[in-house]
């Protein structure tokens, strides 16, 4: 089984706030050959106490507060003195090269983990992260803006420069994993009738709400392109790029690249997917997952 973490900035069901963090939580833990050791939370969706209360009850609605460790992380940039922070540094110490660390919000907790043990980058396996764009996110007459990078600039140059295999995946690559009209269907057949119920309530004022702001029916599924990408790399071409965006670049989210001629472990090399393959593939693999879990969620029970 691969050990994970996910380091994430989770607001699924809050008003008005993405759904992204919660629902890549719900692929890991339909995932049979994952283990995930650990939630580390952050801010950036919306504040730490939000982000951290909200994955807490998760936790709580699947039964799984003794099972997976839950962190609270940095609160805003340069907040490093954390709980997170340490978790992520000892765990990687103590699982050398064993650890596949997930990122789906600001870098803040990783880059105050290696502030703690400079060796810290180099004990993980791999970082995948979903973050940063490489030409601007324009919805008809309205740019969106980037809300990982850009909210602690410091910490993504860090992390994108270390000597440790990343994936990045950009915010231009998930504008290919629409959760639209067709997947809306497809969770009202799912056969896992409780857990299709949960996904339901916690994502429906999204998918409105998303609707308008996009121009098109339903919402990204940023977050999920990550684990998704842990699963099954295959359906995404391999793009090996050095990462050379600045901190000044990054205040913006802006990733910037050379040519790559190193490996992918050395400082700087990244894996750049720029595309899904097959779209049909990647969403049967997500809601495969989802169908999964085998826990009914606190307040389910009517639904199966």
């Amino acid at each position: 089984m691969k050990k994970v973490i996910l380091d994430c900035d989770n607001t699924i069901g809050l008003e008005e706030k993405d759904v992204d963090d919660g629902l890549a939580f719900l692929f890991l833990l339909g995932r049979e050959d994952i283990d995930l050791m650990a939630v580390t939370s952050v801010f950036g969706n919306s504040s730490l106490e939000e982000t951290y209360s909200t994955t807490e009850k998760m936790l709580n609605d699947f039964k799984l507060e003794d099972k997976i460790k839950h962190f609270k992380g940095a609160a805003e940039a340069g907040d490093y003195d954390t709980e997170a922070a340490e978790y992520l540094a000892k765990a990687a110490a103590e699982n050398n090269n064993e650890i596949t660390l997930i990122a789906v919000g600001p870098l803040s907790n990783l880059y105050a983990a290696w502030k703690i043990d400079n060796n810290f980058f180099k004990n993980l396996k791999e970082i995948i992260i979903m973050g940063g764009v490489t030409e601007p996110l324009q919805f008809g007459d309205e740019t969106i803006d980037e809300l990982n990078f850009s909210c602690d600039p410091e910490a993504a140059e860090k992390v994108l420069k270390s000597e440790v295999p990343v994936a990045l995946m950009s915010g231009n690559l998930c504008l290919a994993a629409r959760f639209g009209e067709k997947s809306w269907r497809r969770v009202n057949r799912s056969k896992n009738k409780a857990v299709r119920a949960y996904i339901k309530d916690k994502i429906d004022h999204w998918y409105e709400y998303s609707s308008e702001i996009i121009g098109l029916t339903g919402f990204y599924m940023w977050d999920v392109v990550a684990v998704v990408y842990m699963t099954a790399p295959e359906i995404f071409p391999y793009n090996k790029r050095k990462f050379v965006s600045s901190v000044e670049d990054l205040k913006s989210g802006s990733i910037k690249t050379d040519k790559a001629e190193g490996r992918l472990q050395d400082a700087g090399v990244i894996n750049l997917p720029s595309t899904i393959i097959d779209t049909k593939r990647f969403k049967d693999i997500v809601f495969a997952a989802w169908d999964k879990i085998d826990i009914t969620p606190e307040g389910y029970a009517d639904a199966e």
